[in-house]
């Protein structure tokens, strides 16, 4: 398919989502000396994204008729969800402004780095949606109720030793999620799910203690996290606007 250009989402677009890509557009602008627009794709046409199982939608820079561009890849980019759209670009607004992740150097972890770096910023990203006009609270609790529909059909034994991956998830979901699913989570993990149940405690006592809002502050909240729930070693920090700023120079 052929990505959707920035003019057809520009089109599509409802206010905040207009907002939150002229805010990125500008901060590009300012911190990157390069207009970088954004495009739409169908993630099924990326090498890297279509064989991976599940929903998936993200967003990260490549090159579109020569020039370098943020591409959201999307699980269904026929549909216009202008939600998703903020929601991938915030990501990058979030980047561009400081936040940093952390991946392991022996890429040995898959998706707890994933899960991880998710739950540090989603904080901060809802709070960036909110704050232009979108309201992500249906999203965020559709996803809780899949993810608990996942341990309704499940046990702990059928986690190995994933429990740290699966706390981090559903810390996710209960940081950001409404009161009622968030105790049902609780409940339904505290009985049925010790060890996963045991993990994210520790995860919700060390986030209470951290500024996730802050880029120092959520930095400092990952860091502290590896030592916290056993993660082993091999952890670095991240910085993809640093990768972006190379990609700009060679392309430029």
């Amino acid at each position: 398919m052929e990505p959707f250009p920035e003019s057809y989402i520009r089109k599509m677009a409802d206010t905040p989502t207009i907002t939150v890509l002229d805010l990125w557009k500008k901060l590009a602008k300012e911190i990157l000396d390069y207009e970088l627009d954004v495009v739409i794709c169908d993630r099924k046409d990326n090498p890297q994204l279509r064989h991976i199982p599940g929903e998936l939608n993200t967003a990260y820079p490549g090159l579109y008729d020569g020039k370098i561009v943020l591409s959201i890849w999307l699980e269904n980019p026929k549909i216009f969800n202008p939600l998703l759209v903020t929601h991938e670009i915030g990501h990058w607004i979030l980047m561009i402004n400081g936040f940093k992740g952390l991946i392991n150097k022996y890429n040995l972890q898959g998706q707890l780095d994933i899960n991880m770096n998710s739950l540090a910023h989603h904080v901060p990203l809802y709070r960036l949606q909110r704050d232009f006009g979108h309201d992500p609270q249906k999203i965020i609790d559709s996803k809780a109720k899949n993810n608990i529909n996942g341990l309704s059909k499940g046990s702990e034994i059928l986690l190995g030793d994933r429990w740290a991956e699966f706390a981090l998830l559903f810390a996710d979901d209960i940081l950001n999620c409404s009161e009622n699913i968030k105790n049902d989570i609780l409940e339904i993990l505290s009985e049925d799910y010790p060890v996963t149940f045991s993990f994210l405690e520790k995860i919700l006592d060390l986030i209470s203690r951290h500024d996730l809002n802050s880029s120092k502050g959520n930095l400092a909240f990952l860091k502290d996290l590896v030592n916290s729930i056993y993660l082993g070693d091999g952890w670095k920090v991240i910085d993809e606007v640093v990768e972006l700023k190379e990609m700009i120079k060679e392309h430029t």
